[in-house]
């Protein structure tokens, strides 16, 4: 073979040449950190659970968030309480001589030392972001007042006018604060004591009685009337702060209508004695009637219900029965109506 023929048959391969490629880092720099990356991300995911402590401690400190977010709601509904729960008769007979004036400073007592006057809370505080509550108790000491006023100028009729008697009627009022109120008791307390001391007793005729009798029952007219114009006033949503006032105003008559009959004197008859037990029962439903939240809606819907409707029945019914009570005991007579025997062994609703 011919040196030639070598050369054909030889193939001849041309190299390329190498080009090296120059990084910012090394190689190893990025492996080593891709590698701690990876190490961190299986740590984040296989985090050793808690302790039990760890777990309580996580729990309690959302107990006490909770806690501090509800805690001014929770004083707002526990400051809505207006003493309706369970009335019952609000004097101890054995402990006034004139219980009529008794009623009324107990109930006055209640409110302003025991569950607090709504228009004295500042404007921070729970008590004064309510609206039912400042409603039921304006209109509850507006009744009161009005009662005082007419049993002065009665005592100031039969001879029998008290300073004191005339301070407390002067005090009471839809718009009286919870100062005035206190002196108001007060001034009733003295006067009692005053009766007490004297072994006076502090009579009141059939007729005026009547007269008693005939202003609760203005009482309940209006409450009818308030309640009539939330009917007007109905609109698309069925929460309505009118109905509210107009509902718990009226409850705010009813607890002090309940209170009046409750102490005062009644003719020794059994007729009367059943009527006065109606109209108690009567007064009573109104005042304990307590809806959370009033609710004005169609008194036909099957959803949201009327509580102004309920109420204004309720109204109607005491109304009815105060009327009733009326015409036993409006009639003149001339003995003096006292039956302190009868009133000493109450048998008014408890």
């Amino acid at each position: 073979m011919s040196l030639l023929h070598l050369r054909r048959d030889m193939v001849v391969v041309e190299e390329e040449p190498v080009v090296e490629i120059e990084t910012p880092f090394p190689l190893r720099t990025i492996d080593a950190e891709i590698t701690e990356i990876t190490e961190a991300d299986n740590d984040l995911h296989e985090q050793p659970r808690r302790s039990w402590f760890g777990l309580i401690r996580f729990w309690f400190k959302a107990l006490i968030v909770v806690a501090i977010l509800a805690a001014y709601p929770t004083m707002i509904v526990l400051g809505s309480d207006v003493g309706d729960r369970n009335v019952s008769s609000m004097v101890d007979r054995t402990k006034w001589t004139a219980p009529w004036a008794g009623a009324p400073a107990s109930l006055l007592e209640k409110h302003f030392n025991d569950l607090g006057w709504a228009s004295d809370s500042p404007s921070w505080a729970p008590m004064a972001r309510l609206t039912a509550k400042p409603a039921f108790q304006a209109a509850m000491a507006g009744a009161v007042g009005e009662f005082l006023a007419l049993s002065n100028a009665q005592m100031a009729a039969n001879g029998a006018s008290d300073a004191d008697l005339s301070a407390a009627a002067r005090l009471v009022s839809s718009s009286s604060t919870g100062i005035q109120l206190r002196a108001a008791r007060d001034a009733l307390v003295n006067y009692d004591r005053r009766l007490r001391r004297r072994g006076a007793i502090t009579p009141f005729t059939q007729a005026q009685l009547g007269e008693q009798l005939k202003l609760v029952n203005a009482w309940a007219a209006i409450g009818q009337g308030d309640i009539a114009k939330t009917a007007d006033l109905r609109g698309g949503s069925p929460i309505d702060e009118a109905a509210t006032v107009a509902v718990y105003g009226a409850k705010g008559r009813a607890m002090a209508a309940y209170a009046v009959i409750d102490a005062m004197p009644w003719p020794d008859d059994a007729k009367v004695a059943a009527a006065r037990n109606a109209a108690l029962k009567a007064w009573k439903s109104a005042a304990e009637f307590h809806p959370m939240i009033v609710l004005n809606g169609s008194p036909d819907g099957s959803v949201f219900g009327n509580h102004a409707a309920s109420m204004g029945f309720l109204n109607s019914q005491a109304q009815q029965a105060t009327q009733d009570y009326i015409a036993l005991v409006a009639t003149p007579s001339p003995p003096v109506v006292a039956n302190l025997a009868n009133a000493s062994q109450s048998s008014a609703l408890k």
